[in-house]
């Protein structure tokens, strides 16, 4: 790497792949190594296959996947490929799965101490879960497990190129209570750093609702009474730059140190929405970005947008992600 210039880098990309290989590793118990070019092909089906289905006009004239138009018949063609590379995942862990059994029954339970560690979709078969529910999980992991992540990632990138000073802050940190290896008792003690992160997701929540909420009974919101069966939706954009945060427009991760967060604040803060359906993985992701950027922080002195870099949001309703062609950083080490 370059003293001088440092290495322009669409971090996008490689965010996810990043995000990618760690949902493999620690969900599925899998190698799919994408930062060296692996599962190249299954990528492209799942980037075509969100890229097309949360097109804000399929969304809004639903009519439209039902006609035999290319874009439909593609979309469908890699839907069907992609299950197709799930359940191979799901056949690779089924036969883990039954050759520990078998081990189980063979030897005694100390001998499977050495093993590896079971992966989720194990779980899921010792619990006796239907693979059709498994392949259905499984696809949402995909989504919702890496893709959430690294478009926080993204946006957390941009934010911190365009506030120089909360950069030379996080950085100070990180180099002030790491000073060598990353550890899970230094990792901890990282409040601004914390703060950071979600002050991103206040900002640039992955998801810019929350749909597809219907009222069970009569509801009333301040004055307007809601009949039962009633659609909502809650702006998590609206909500970021609500007067209760009192300067909404800043990049302050201070404000989530606990002397100075209020309970309101808490309480509009919804990036994995809240209650019985919170995101289930709200505290993978949170510990997946805060490693990624104390790495990031100990191993580069100058990160800005290149020349040529450009921030600016795609126009997508989920996730929501800066355009990553455009998303250029430049790192000097």
């Amino acid at each position: 790497m370059g003293k001088k210039k440092g290495t322009q880098v669409k971090v996008g990309y490689d965010l996810q792949k990043l995000t990618l290989d760690v949902l493999a590793t620690c969900i599925f118990g899998v190698e799919f190594d994408t930062l060296n070019g692996g599962i190249a092909e299954p990528l492209t089906a799942y980037n075509y296959i969100t890229e097309y289905a949360f097109n804000p006009l399929r969304m809004i004239f639903p009519w439209i996947n039902d006609l035999p138009l290319p874009g439909n018949i593609k979309y469908s063609n890699y839907l069907n490929y992609f299950y197709k590379f799930c359940g191979d995942i799901m056949e690779q862990t089924k036969k883990r799965f039954e050759e520990k059994k078998i081990r189980l029954n063979d030897e005694s339970n100390s001998a499977m101490n050495g093993d590896q560690p079971i992966s989720l979709i194990e779980l899921m078969y010792e619990s006796g879960v239907s693979e059709d529910v498994i392949r259905d999980n499984l696809s949402l992991f995909f989504l919702a497990g890496h893709e959430t992540t690294s478009s926080t990632l993204c946006w957390t990138m941009a934010l911190l190129v365009s506030h120089p000073d909360v950069l030379e802050k996080a950085r100070k940190e990180v180099l002030e209570r790491v000073p060598d290896q990353l550890t899970p008792e230094n990792l901890k003690d990282l409040p601004y750093l914390d703060g950071l992160i979600k002050e991103c997701l206040r900002l640039q929540p992955p998801s810019i609702l929350v749909h597809n909420r219907f009222t069970q009974k009569e509801t009333l919101i301040g004055n307007i009474k809601l009949p039962p069966g009633t659609e909502t939706s809650v702006d998590l954009l609206s909500m970021a730059f609500h007067p209760v945060w009192g300067d909404p427009h800043c990049l302050r991760p201070e404000r989530w140190f606990s002397e100075n967060l209020t309970k309101d604040q808490r309480s509009a803060w919804l990036p994995f929405a809240t209650g019985p359906r919170v995101c289930i993985g709200m505290s993978f992701s949170l510990l997946e970005q805060k490693i990624f950027l104390a790495l990031l922080l100990k191993r580069f002195k100058i990160i800005k947008l290149a020349p040529n870099g450009i921030i600016e949001r795609r126009f997508r309703v989920f996730p929501n992600i800066p355009n990553i062609d455009k998303l250029i950083i430049q790192f000097v080490s």
